[in-house]
């Protein structure tokens, strides 16, 4: 007869059970592969489209009435591929197939993935219920609704002004082919809402504060350059990566005006009291490198991540379809590499800033800019106005590598002139 188990075996074999459970629950969570493939970045059409159905929806915020969008298949994928290309490593896919609207989603972990597949189909009021599964693993309703509910409490916790879902989705219909929902879009800006993704929200007390300071020394001593102001934004700012968050984003208000209102209230707010028109800056002589540089270091600070650096090729992509540019209406249109260095400029001067390790060599540095220090005379010779054919032609897509070769040299050309 053999002896009983002794207690050390009954632990053993216990936590052996409790890690195989572990093990098979990640294992039906996660997948070897992404559910969402490879995808190209978005195409110059695919940014028009997406920018006019913005368009179209901020149309609610002047009425306080909700605007019916359609979604097909074009927007759909257009939305698809920026909301990837932004967020990556991330990927995200919308599509809806015989009157099934399905969202999916894909996410590494390790060396794994994590699918989220929601699939939806009809009408409703608000959200309509989705069907969610994780991996192989089919969740029920109510844990699904319980799941964004939890979110929505965990944004509010956090101090975020994102309203509910469902003030903002008033209602959808799913077809065979498309979607339509009702939407409003809230009051505020991306600044407000920033918080709401994870990314830490500026001090719009202290973006106040240097906006109000920039206002004031304009009037007494007027300066046309953006280095100038920054000099003057980083002086009154205090030496943190939050102190020179808000003096970047004080910067693009000021420069950029109601321009800038996504990211700041406009004049609302801390600086209604002293908001002036704004000053029109020049970086190496044009006016449109200016705005270039100050609203892509502001997108930085409130957004992070990959989103800002592909904010400045869309834009890019949508000036070279536009008579206009969007930035400046005067300058030149098209794709511009100029424009693109600009933006990277920024870009980097503002990681910089915000860096504990390297903000304190980058103030020092910055306090006594001059135009060279923010864009260097060699990006002048970049090619700037191409069309959307020109640019096709010569670089394909911005995830070609033709075009990723010349980003590279770009970025090579501003660590030489001390831009990383």
């Amino acid at each position: 007869m053999s002896a009983p188990p002794t207690r050390g075996h009954r632990w053993r074999l216990a936590l052996a059970l409790i890690v195989g459970g572990v093990l098979a629950l990640a294992l039906l969570l996660t997948s070897s592969e992404p559910a969402v493939p490879d995808s190209r970045h978005a195409t110059a059409e695919q940014v028009a489209a997406a920018r006019a159905l913005v368009n179209q929806a901020r149309q609610s915020r002047a009425t306080g009435e909700p605007v019916e969008l359609t979604l097909a298949e074009a927007e759909l994928a257009a939305t698809s591929a920026m909301v990837t290309q932004g967020f990556a490593p991330n990927r995200f896919d919308a599509r809806v197939e015989d009157g099934v609207l399905t969202l999916t989603g894909s996410r590494p972990m390790l060396f794994r993935w994590i699918n989220i597949r929601a699939q939806a189909s009809g009408a409703s009021e608000g959200l309509p219920t989705f069907t969610v599964k994780i991996g192989a693993l089919p969740l029920p309703d109510w844990f699904s609704q319980w799941g964004l509910a939890l979110i929505q409490r965990r944004m509010a916790a956090q101090g975020g002004t994102l309203p509910p879902i469902d003030t903002i989705v008033h209602s959808m219909r799913i077809g065979p082919d498309s979607v339509t929902a009702r939407v409003l879009m809230p009051q505020g800006s991306l600044l407000a809402h920033a918080r709401t993704t994870g990314v830490p929200a500026v001090d719009e007390d202290m973006v106040g504060t240097i906006y109000c300071t920039l206002a004031e020394r304009q009037r007494g001593e007027p300066a046309p350059l953006l280095a100038q102001q920054l000099r003057r934004a980083l002086a009154a700012s205090q030496p943190s990566p939050e102190g020179h968050s808000a003096a970047l984003v004080a910067l693009a208000l000021f420069s950029l005006g109601p321009e800038a209102a996504e990211l700041f209230g406009g004049v609302d707010g801390t600086i209604g009291t002293c908001a002036a028109r704004p000053v029109t800056l020049t970086l190496q002589g044009r006016a449109d490198w200016a705005k270039h540089w100050a609203l892509s270091a502001a997108l930085e600070t409130t957004t992070g991540s990959s989103i800002s650096a592909a904010i400045g090729e869309w834009k890019e992509l949508a000036d070279s379809l536009e008579s206009d540019p969007l930035l400046a209406p005067k300058d030149p249109s098209g794709f511009s590499f100029v424009d693109l260095a600009s933006d990277r400029s920024g870009i980097k001067i503002a990681r910089r800033l915000t860096d504990p390790e390297r903000m304190a060599d980058a103030r020092a540095a910055l306090l006594g800019a001059q135009d060279e220090d923010l864009l260097p005379a060699a990006a002048l010779a970049l090619s700037d106005g191409l069309t959307d054919a020109e640019f096709a032609a010569r670089y394909g897509a911005t995830d070609d590598p033709r075009y990723e070769r010349k980003v590279a040299s770009i970025d090579a050309m501003l660590r030489r002139g001390g831009i990383d």
